[in-house]
């Protein structure tokens, strides 16, 4: 019994497009179904990679995408391992990891902040290890932040050599975030008091927020970068007691 000319054209013939066609995958070699299309006179199948392997490129090229991201943070390779997950946390440096995990969740969110944090403690309390955790959930964050890591000695270093043949480093204007990690630890001048001036007050003009680490307390760290700087630094960040007993680094070695 021949089919009607409407039943006809509800099935596709073989070879004709929009036919159904069985091929195999050419990433992973699974067979998967697709449909022909037609091109120049000739089929082909519309797809010649199966879902698993399509989603599968979607998530390297994310990564990728992260990667290159992180890359532009230029965190020292010695912290990549940095995380809120990796990070040991002892009683008297819960309620600092507890901080920085909700402020870096208002950041994610979309939540205006008007202030970063001053990470204060001993050496090898792990306020640089948090400082690195926020900027990693920042920039595997949907929401695309800027960021940049600037170790304050290293980056005043390479500012001073860049006056000779030196590269210059990095400039932090107009990144959403800037991590000034270890803040008072160098030789201090007036011109690198200056310097750090300069840097405080730009992120307070910009309304940029900071992450700072530092070993010294409030008294000790104007001594240090002056008062101005003091002073714009308390607007603009908040101060969180990283209190670690043990250096971590001395535990590690051990």
């Amino acid at each position: 019994m021949q089919n009607s000319p409407a039943s006809s054209n509800n099935i596709a013939s073989p070879g004709s497009p929009g036919s159904p066609v069985t091929v195999r995958c050419l990433g992973c070699g699974r067979e998967f179904a697709t449909e022909e299309v037609l091109l120049l006179g000739q089929t082909f199948a519309a797809e010649r990679y199966c879902d698993v392997c399509r989603e599968g490129e979607k998530a390297e090229d994310e990564q990728r995408a992260a990667d290159a991201r992180w890359a532009r943070v230029r965190v020292p390779s010695a912290y990549d391992g940095c995380s809120f997950e990796t990070f040991e946390a002892v009683p008297d440096t819960a309620t600092a990891l507890a901080v920085c995990r909700q402020w870096a969740r208002e950041l994610r969110a979309g939540t205006d902040l008007r202030q970063g944090l001053l990470l204060r403690g001993n050496p090898g309390a792990g306020k640089t290890h948090l400082a690195v955790a926020i900027l990693r959930e920042l920039v595997w964050s949907e929401r695309r932040k800027t960021a940049l890591f600037l170790n304050v000695p290293a980056w005043l270093n390479a500012l001073r050599e860049s006056y000779g043949d030196g590269e210059p480093p990095p400039s932090p204007s107009g990144y959403d975030l800037v991590v000034l990690d270890d803040l008072g630890a160098e030789d201090w001048t007036s011109w690198a008091r200056d310097r750090i001036y300069n840097l405080v007050n730009q992120r307070e003009q910009q309304r940029g927020l900071v992450i700072v680490t530092t070993n010294h307390d409030w008294g000790t760290l104007a001594g240090r970068v002056g008062g101005p700087t003091a002073s714009r630094l308390r607007k603009l960040a908040r101060e969180v007691h990283v209190d670690a007993r043990d250096d971590f680094r001395a535990r590690d070695a051990a």
